[in-house]
């Protein structure tokens, strides 16, 4: 969203707003706004905006005359006096007017709020590694929670060329490091080779001949890597960061393992991240991280979602205002339960839906509060889908069960739309729990007939509304009508307390169907 004088341009809509007006233009016009609009304060000749709009077509230059005068029309502007757009004689035009990039669709990878004390351990346990302590060290958390935001801004601070301390960072791809030995060894290792870093090229060519010799293709072992790193650490500390390891070899692992028993001092510090729900409860990850933890030769920091004042800052900072409405904030929280990318992609989704805009230093809201239906931001949906796809059949169907009583659900109502029993589904839920941290125990509840039964809480409000809209139509309306039946049996004789529950469950049997 770009904005000038009372007019805000929606490239995602290529459409034009005036306020919370939209304004009908036809594409060519759009276009050649658009690219005015983008280069802005210079002349744009004819023939750069007819090649640049029309490449290999040829085009009257008449034309563009004509699609001027529209938008002339469209912005209110006087050719005798312009405001936006000048023409040129016989040359082209000039867009007069400041352009404001709107932050709402900006890069918010630098956009790191709330992480104070955890940056503060990262300092501390690179002071650490300058006794040549060797610290390791685990940054976990889900996804979109910001490891890599902490990381890149952690290492920003010892890029300005008076920091002493060298960076060595890889990163593990999806489908691709977890078949190609130590991908993501060789990439840390390159950046150091390709940096004006004499000695590091010197260092590692010497060790890993093997990879870094003339034609080298041979990679080196474990202990020559742990060997070479540890050569480059003797006079300035050494970050090695590896990132996203959910996604590593094993071989890569196994390197992980060894710089962290390794017992010979160096001035390294060991930095890997990985996402705890993407892990199977056998993956060799959560095995090593066990046996590093009891051995103590490793610390977890685990990022966890931000409390409200930070959500409360993040907002101001991503819409460049100082005051917010009363209540947006918590409304943002809650839909979003703390998660940066989250909180993120609404912000651009509430934006682009001009449920919001930004004016003055303060956000303005377009309908009230109550009647903000967030939803699930398009950007997020095939994120989420992604995360879920990777469940087992039987670990979807406990999510969906439970998405059908709603974001905090008891394993009674579960286990009443699987048709199980409440034992065998406790059992089912614990086992879930303990393996992934898209749920987590809410607390406990007595049933009329005595019987206890847990109450499970979805990490996001969003993941529980995909689970639910992704099951049929058929079983959620059959879901629904069993936990209705199971309130009737529970508090048979006193339906009156639970009345309200009964009937929204009956409605949305029926409206399921």
């Amino acid at each position: 969203m770009q904005t000038f004088g009372d007019f805000q341009l929606d490239t995602v809509n290529e459409c034009v707003w005036q306020g919370s007006k939209r304004l009908s233009i036809t594409p060519r016009p759009f276009a050649v706004l658009r690219y005015l609009v983008e280069n802005p304060q210079r002349l744009v000749t004819h023939d750069e905006l007819l090649e640049a709009l029309w490449p290999e077509t040829y085009v009257q230059p008449q034309i563009l005359r004509t699609y001027v005068l529209e938008l002339r029309k469209l912005l209110g502007d006087d050719p005798a006096s312009p405001q936006y757009i000048a023409t040129i004689p016989k040359r082209g035009y000039r867009f007069l007017a400041s352009v404001k990039q709107d932050s709402i669709n900006s890069d918010d990878e630098h956009l790191l709020i709330g992480r104070d004390t955890e940056l503060a351990l990262l300092h501390a346990q690179l002071d650490h590694a300058r006794k040549a302590e060797r610290p390791t060290l685990f940054l976990t958390g889900e996804a979109g929670i910001g490891k890599t935001a902490i990381i890149d801004t952690f290492c920003a601070q010892f890029c300005d060329g008076k920091s002493p301390v060298r960076i060595a960072r890889g990163q593990s791809i999806e489908g691709f490091s977890g078949k190609e030995t130590l991908y993501p060894v060789r990439e840390a290792l390159n950046g150091l080779c390709s940096a004006e870093d004499a000695r590091a090229r010197t260092v590692l060519t010497n060790a890993a001949p093997g990879w870094f010799g003339h034609g080298g293709s041979v990679a080196p072992s474990l202990g020559e890597i742990c060997e070479a790193l540890e050569a480059l650490s003797q006079n300035e500390p050494l970050l090695i960061v590896f990132e996203d390891i959910h996604w590593a070899d094993a071989t890569t692992l196994d390197l992980i393992a060894a710089l962290a028993r390794r017992r010979a001092r160096a001035k390294i510090m060991l930095l890997a991240s990985f996402c705890p729900t993407d892990l199977d409860p056998k993956s060799p990850l959560r095995l090593l991280q066990l046996d590093l933890a009891r051995g103590r030769r490793v610390e977890e920091l685990h990022l966890g979602p931000l409390d409200r004042t930070a959500v409360s800052e993040y907002i101001r900072r991503k819409l460049h205002a100082d005051n917010l409405p009363a209540g947006f904030d918590s409304l943002i929280l809650q839909h979003s339960s703390g998660n940066p990318l989250f909180l993120g992609a609404m912000l651009d989704h509430l934006r682009s839906q001009h449920v919001l805009r930004s004016q003055g230093g303060e956000v303005v809201l377009n309908c009230p509060l109550a009647e903000i239906d967030v939803g699930v931001p398009e950007g997020l949906l095939g994120i989420i889908e992604l995360q879920l796809d990777r469940l087992s059949a039987e670990d979807r169907r406990l999510l969906e069960a439970g998405s059908i009583a709603g974001t905090i659900f008891p394993v009674w109502a579960a286990s009443a739309a699987l048709q199980r029993t409440i034992d065998d589904t406790e059992e089912a839920y614990a086992s879930l729990a303990r393996c992934n941290r898209l749920l987590s125990v809410g607390g406990h509840d007595e049933l009329p007939n005595g019987v206890r039964s847990t109450f499970y809480v979805f990490a996001h409000e969003l993941y529980r509304e995909v689970l639910y809209k992704n099951i049929p139509v058929s079983r959620r309306s059959k879901w629904h009508q069993n936990v209705a039946d199971q309130l009737r049996t529970l508090f048979a004789g006193n339906e009156a307390s639970v009345a309200h529950e009964i009937a929204a469950h009956t409605q949305a049997s029926v409206s399921s169907r």
